[in-house]
């Protein structure tokens, strides 16, 4: 987010994970999942920004330590825009934050509709996001990937609460999905050989779809090109 609103030159330091676009892989790295604090706070930063889920534990050590923290929590792509806005206010870059949202809003009114099947028969394409593979994990209602689905025009095919519940096989067949979203490098593609996967509509008829990880992963700017992908793969599969 920070990147796209024209501050790549006021970050001092990321993630090891960071690697878009690829003027942050030359930034000081402050760890990985787990955080270096003690890193982060030689770097002396004006502000710090973290994800509340994921970084609860760092977000109050930081705070206690007197940093100034700012935590973004997106469940949904609306609230992805929301927190560009804010940090857009928080950083000076309230313009360039409006420009960036602007524009998403632009390609998320531009996406094609579901299939003249669907639209036919007043039924939405049903959808799984698989993100693990070794137990299945899958993308749960009231997570920013299932509204990246409803977005896309189709349905969540996971009826759990949980964000990112495991699945069980009996699930996987019951709800027998019309289409499979599959993040590279979680499922490899000869993997969908496996009775578990033949026995899938999704795969019968080839309609999975590989995305690139990060899109997936990463809620900012980016995940309008992953809902363009999404969009036109159900669309045109």
């Amino acid at each position: 987010m920070l990147f796209a609103l024209g501050l790549g030159d006021r970050i001092v330091g990321v993630t090891v994970n960071c690697n878009y676009p690829p003027e942050a892989l030359k930034k000081e790295k402050v760890g990985g999942f787990f955080l270096n604090l003690e890193k982060v706070v030689s770097l002396r930063p004006d502000l710090v920004v973290l994800l509340e889920d994921a970084q609860k534990l760092e977000i109050k050590k930081l705070r206690d330590w007197g940093l100034p923290v700012y935590t973004i929590n997106p469940h949904t792509v609306e609230e992805v825009m929301n927190a560009i806005l804010e940090l857009g206010k928080i950083t000076g870059k309230e313009k360039e934050a409006a420009k960036v949202v602007q524009e998403m809003q632009r390609r998320i009114k531009a996406l094609p509709s579901p299939p003249p099947f669907f639209r036919i028969f007043l039924k939405k394409p049903r959808v799984l996001i698989v993100l693990g593979n070794h137990p299945l994990v899958v993308a749960g209602r009231g997570t920013y990937l299932d509204d990246l689905i409803k977005r896309a025009g189709a349905e969540n095919v996971v009826k759990m609460e949980a964000s990112y519940p495991q699945y069980s096989l009996e699930e996987l067949w019951k709800e027998n999905p019309d289409y499979l979203i599959i993040p590279q490098g979680v499922i490899k593609e000869e993997e969908l050989n496996e009775t578990r996967f033949q026995k899938l509509e999704a795969v019968k008829r080839k309609k999975v779809l590989f995305i690139e990880a990060d899109l997936l992963s990463r809620p900012g700017p980016r995940v309008v090109e992953a809902l363009e992908k999404i969009a036109n793969f159900i669309t045109t599969k």
